[in-house]
């Protein structure tokens, strides 16, 4: 499956080096291509729980919009804090 979706804005190489990384290590992640400002991102099928969660939260913290990862919303994944909160106003800790 391929998802394409406009990459974030990058303030240093190092920024940039750290995105392209972290998405390159997911278990999935067959190939990640940047093509002008889009990008290009082929994963294998099925798509682990843990895998979206970590999209979530890549996409969530480089500020992506989610609405390309919106299909792999499911039941297994549905309960993560980050469909419908900034990472700002996520909280991992009970009060």
């Amino acid at each position: 499956m391929i998802i394409s979706f406009e990459g974030p804005t990058f303030f240093a190489q190092a920024d940039e080096d750290q995105f392209f990384r972290w998405i390159g290590s997911l278990p999935e992640c067959q190939t990640i291509r940047g093509i002008g400002t889009t990008v290009h991102l082929t994963l294998s099928s099925p798509v682990q729980s843990e895998t979206v969660r970590q999209l979530l939260v890549i996409f969530r913290r480089w500020h992506v919009h989610i609405a390309p990862l919106l299909f792999l919303r499911s039941p297994e994944t549905d309960e993560f804090v980050l469909w419908d909160t900034a990472l700002g106003g996520a909280s991992t800790t009970e009060p």
